[in-house]
């Protein structure tokens, strides 16, 4: 009765302890975004009290200041925020959080597995950059989607123009016909405020909300078509057939490094395939060691890791830019 009891109680323990895991890394971070908003916030009142103090019109500079809020004055974060379509001021906190609960809860189902507490603190700074593998995904996507649809809105003004009507009617139209409601947000900017801020100021803008080099190429050449004279619509005609070209290549490209990554992934499998055919000549040794023991289990955590590792650099070292 008494062994059975201390059973119990181990137990008990155990579970406890697995609670704290999960709990007290939770508070941590609930309370220090927490501090950190109740100082941004003081922050901005005494700024406020200052600028009062101070004069009326210094709160007026402020906000033509905050206004104007030009793209090289912002943190590395907020512009990946906005060019993933996450405009709020708040978005570049949240997701600071969102990635450190990712990385504090997934370590902590690693150390429920594995039992080690370097694993645990390994995998928290590991995998709280899984947001941001996702935050780029998403922001090349949507990069894809508008260079896309951005080539389709060439080809219209191009065509248009050939057969007698002007650029900015021609451009109004093609932008109005695109099927892309992001192509047509960032261009709205262009067509709704280029005659309040000015050509150059719009296009400052939409860089902004979309890191796409077709858009820069696109306004330098409505920037030196405008003002060199000659025939715009050949210079438009040209970039045309430069982006169509670049398309192709960048497709041909694309299936070669889609073999290279399918001969990755078979690799992994034979050597899976391997250990395998070890484990069963081996009588399940491999497995024992590997899976039953703690110094195993870590063994096998960090070749998983290695192998992600490899893999992501293939990647990277494949992607098209």
């Amino acid at each position: 009765m008494a062994l059975f009891s201390k059973v119990v109680g181990g137990i008990k323990m155990i579970n406890f302890t697995y609670g704290l895991l999960f709990i007290i890394p939770a508070l941590a971070v609930v309370l220090i975004f927490y501090f950190y908003y109740w100082y941004k916030s003081i922050k901005m009142q005494k700024r406020l009290i200052d600028s009062l103090a101070t004069s009326g019109s210094l709160i007026l500079d402020s906000k033509v200041s905050e206004k104007k809020d030009d793209i090289k004055n912002r943190t590395w974060l907020r512009r990946k925020m906005n060019f993933a379509g996450f405009e709020s001021v708040q978005a570049p906190y949240f997701f600071i959080l969102i990635s450190i609960a990712t990385g504090v809860l997934i370590a902590g189902f690693v150390f429920i597995v594995i039992e080690s507490v370097v694993s645990f603190i390994f995998s928290a700074m590991l995998f709280a950059f899984l947001p941001l593998l996702v935050l780029t995904k998403i922001i090349r996507s949507r990069e894809e989607e508008f260079n896309l649809y951005l080539k389709e809105i060439i080809d219209k003004v191009t065509s248009m123009m050939k057969s007698g009507v002007g650029f900015e009617q021609g451009f109004k139209k093609s932008i109005m016909t695109s099927h892309s409601k992001f192509t047509r947000k960032v261009f709205d900017i262009y067509l709704n405020e280029k005659e309040i801020i000015g050509e150059d100021k719009a296009f400052e803008k939409m860089f902004i909300l979309v890191d796409s080099k077709e858009l820069r190429i696109f306004y330098l050449t409505i920037s030196i078509g405008k003002s060199s004279g000659g025939k715009f619509s050949n210079t438009l005609d040209k970039l045309r057939k430069t982006l169509h070209d670049q398309g192709e290549i960048k497709q041909q490209i694309t299936s070669s490094t889609r073999e290279i990554k399918i001969g990755t992934y078979m690799i992994i499998g034979i050597v899976v395939f391997i250990f395998v055919l070890m484990n069963s000549s081996l009588n399940g040794v491999l497995y024992e060691h590997f899976f039953g023991t703690e110094n195993g289990r870590l063994q096998f955590f960090f070749i998983i890791i290695w192998v992600a590792f490899g893999l992501f650099i293939n990647n990277l070292l494949t992607k098209i830019k």
